[in-house]
């Protein structure tokens, strides 16, 4: 017996109640739910998708339409040129079609077949055409077929020599000779070797040296020759230049 006020257990499998029939169904779990495949019953969880329903491929699957491959890659492409094969030109061999049809309209010839018949009987080989103008130039190419035209650039450069420092070791090597070539000559003297720069300074230092020991004779101000013997009219006060004048004086 259960004590007086107390709640009986909750039922896992809670009765529901068709309206139709008045009948008490059990309610329908999560798990009936995901089982029944049904789209409009199957719930999503929360930050996820909604379960599919439908039998899909295993994982890895590629969908659409699957091509042939090519036959021709963008190696084959890129790495094999195929030279233009120029069409053969018409030769004596061939019919000139346009003497044939104008004869055989002179002929009286109106439609194709009569056409085919008439040339049947009938047959004007192609006339080969004479040089329009002057001869054609012949250019180096023709006679030379490896002949590059243009500007020759400069030859490309040695990145093997550079990167290996082959030059530095070139220099390196010149160098260390030069200096055993100095330390086994007799005098033990080393030869500077001038550049121009350096000539012409030591030139214009000698003559400047010259011209302090041995000055040239002052320069004459310019004068006319026929005021060269006048002599002047104004004494040495009028002109300033006394030596008893005062500086402060003005000259007036």
């Amino acid at each position: 017996s259960s004590r007086k006020g107390a709640q009986p257990f909750a039922d896992p499998h809670p009765q529901r109640t068709d309206p139709c029939s008045r009948r008490s169904l059990p309610a329908m779990s999560e798990e009936y739910r995901l089982r029944s495949r049904n789209a409009m019953l199957v719930k999503d969880d929360v930050g996820k998708g909604k379960p599919t329903v439908y039998d899909l491929p295993p994982e890895g699957h590629a969908f659409g339409r699957c091509d042939p491959p090519d036959k021709e890659g963008a190696r084959e492409v890129t790495m094999h040129w195929a030279a233009h094969v120029p069409r053969r030109k018409p030769g004596p061999e061939c019919q000139d079609f346009r003497k044939l049809n104008r004869l055989a309209a002179q002929s009286g010839v109106t439609n194709a077949s009569q056409l085919a018949d008439w040339r049947t009987t009938n047959d004007v080989k192609l006339v080969a055409k004479g040089p329009a103008g002057s001869m054609p130039k012949v250019i180096p190419s023709d006679v030379i077929p490896s002949f590059a035209y243009g500007k020759k650039s400069r030859p490309s450069t040695p990145i093997a020599s550079v990167m290996g420092n082959h030059y530095g070791l070139e220099q390196e090597e010149l160098l260390n000779f030069q200096y055993k070539k100095l330390a086994d000559s007799p005098s033990g003297k080393r030869v500077v070797k001038m550049t121009a720069a350096s000539t012409r300074q030591i030139e214009h230092a000698r003559s400047a040296r010259q011209l302090v020991d041995n000055p040239l004779p002052p320069k004459e101000h310019f004068k006319m020759a026929k005021f060269k013997n006048v002599p002047g009219k104004m004494t040495a006060d009028q002109l300033g230049r006394s030596p008893m004048r005062s500086a402060s004086l003005p000259n007036l």
